[in-house]
């Protein structure tokens, strides 16, 4: 039988596999790397390892190429090229698999996650710029990836638009995660609670992890940070949703299990 809620993440490495396993979880979300794109046997050997021990899998897709942070609007022709190459070989495998992919249109350290929220004349025209790249994408991924917001640029709560320039248009569905959300919102819960109840009909999957609410990307354990879980968990159980704990040591994910246990005791 599993246990409750024991929704975890790691690599493809197979210690933090057989890590995340001693534990019987429901749910395990497998961070990739550049390296594993080009070892797609490698990605789909992981995926039907946990299918076997009854886990059910999301992917996640590599966060840079070279050493460049991911965009889906950038200019670069090798982020540009490895972003869609390797959008279509995720999905491949998520289809052949039955599994989701959550994928990021832009991080925060590059051009779209370091715009300018407040020039609304800027943030509008990149809002429909984004829209019209994350489309594009779809083309060949319809409803396989789940788009997660940053806590900071065009893909974020920061962005008066996100939601509704780009998420609702396109009916798109989304990973949200908790702690960028309260980051963008600068540690205000009722505008955290507002905004991820209006994002809750195209939520698919949660990032649940405890942040300060400052602009440090900090992904604290539950209870160590100033989110207010009371008032998120009834939407949270609604969906399926992992703990995205920083991990001191990858093949001890004893925090996300803390985290659980504290989750479990919220009323």
């Amino acid at each position: 039988m599993k246990n409750k809620n024991i929704n975890l993440k790691c690599s493809l490495d197979p210690k933090q596999i057989d890590d995340r396993l001693k534990y019987n979880p429901g749910t395990v979300e497998l961070q990739l790397f550049e390296n594993d794109i080009y070892s797609p046997e490698k990605i789909i050997n992981s995926i039907q390892l946990l299918n076997e021990n009854n886990v059910k899998v999301f992917l996640h897709h590599p966060m840079k190429v070279n050493g460049k942070f991911l965009d889906v609007l950038s200019e670069d022709p090798e982020v540009f090229e490895f972003y869609r190459s390797s959008c279509e070989l995720l999905n491949e495998i998520c289809h052949s698999e039955d599994i989701y992919c959550v994928v990021h249109p832009h991080y925060e350290k590059c051009e779209s996650g370091m715009l300018d929220t407040l020039n609304q004349e800027l943030i509008l025209e990149r809002s429909n710029f984004l829209r019209e790249a994350v489309q594009k994408v779809r083309l060949t991924t319809y409803d396989r990836f789940l788009w997660e917001n940053a806590p900071r640029g065009v893909f974020s709560s920061a962005n008066r638009y996100w939601l509704s320039h780009i998420v609702k248009p396109l009916n798109l569905p989304i990973c949200y995660d908790i702690s960028h959300s309260f980051m963008s919102f600068k540690g205000d819960n009722p505008k955290l609670e507002q905004n991820l109840i209006e994002a809750f009909p195209f939520t698919r999957h949660y990032h649940v992890v405890d942040s300060a609410g400052t602009e440090v990307h900090d992904a604290m354990s539950l209870g160590f940070g100033g989110i207010d879980w009371s008032r998120l968990k009834p939407y949270i159980i609604q969906r399926d949703f992992i703990f995205e704990i920083d991990l001191p040591y990858y093949e001890d994910c004893t925090p996300m299990i803390d985290s659980r246990n504290f989750f479990e005791l919220i009323k």
